[in-house]
């Protein structure tokens, strides 16, 4: 066999070379793609609550429920008007309006029932729809409430009282609504010019020209 010169061997020595590196590379890219299929990523582990927590979310979340508040304020209001009526059992209505601890609230909640026109006109559709079932007019303006709170007994003072210390003019807007539409059927059908609860409606009277 004839052996290869000089050149040739450099050629040889080139490609096995050339082989070598080219294997290394592909074990190399092998290797890279093998391991990353080999180890999987760690699956997550669950979350581990403890009743005391879970315990402690539900009771908070029950504390915080806007009926349970609600109805806490609504108990401490009534019992607030039931202390001013235990003290003051023989004050009529409108002497209690003017108890400094109850005018602050009553001024309040004026104001801002003064800024509200949706709450104002509430109230006036009120009187205009209780008017007519009278048999009046009722148009805007030609008719207004008339409130004669003198004969309250406790139950209305106490309801009154609740209104005015909460502050919120709703609250105050609903109590009106509520002894309007009381009396709406002593004053239509009844044709009573004043209801048993204190509630007239009037014909405002033409300004004077």
């Amino acid at each position: 066999m004839r052996r290869p010169s000089r050149g040739g061997w450099a050629d040889l020595a080139s490609a096995r070379a050339a082989v070598a590196v080219m294997a290394l590379a592909l074990l190399v890219s092998c290797g890279k793609k093998e391991t990353a299929q080999a180890v999987p990523a760690p699956a997550p582990k669950p979350a581990v609550v403890s009743d005391a927590k879970i315990e402690a979310e539900l009771t908070q979340a029950l504390a915080e429920d806007p009926k349970n508040t609600a109805a806490e304020k609504n108990e401490a209001l009534a019992d607030e008007a039931e202390s001013i009526l235990d003290k003051h059992p023989n004050k009529p209505a409108a002497d209690l309006l003017n108890l400094p601890e109850v005018n602050e609230s009553l001024k309040v909640a004026l104001t801002k029932l003064g800024q509200d026109k949706g709450l104002q006109n509430q109230i006036n559709s009120t009187v205009e729809l209780a008017a007519k079932m009278k048999g009046l007019e009722g148009t805007p303006g030609s008719v207004g409430l008339d409130l004669d709170t003198k004969n309250y007994n406790r139950d209305q003072k106490s309801r009154m009282l609740q209104a005015v210390l909460s502050k919120d003019p709703k609250r105050i807007v609903n109590f009106l609504v509520e002894e309007i539409g009381e009396a709406a059927p002593e004053l239509s059908y009844g044709g009573k010019d004043r209801a048993s609860n204190g509630i007239a409606i009037k014909e405002n009277q033409p300004p004077a020209k």
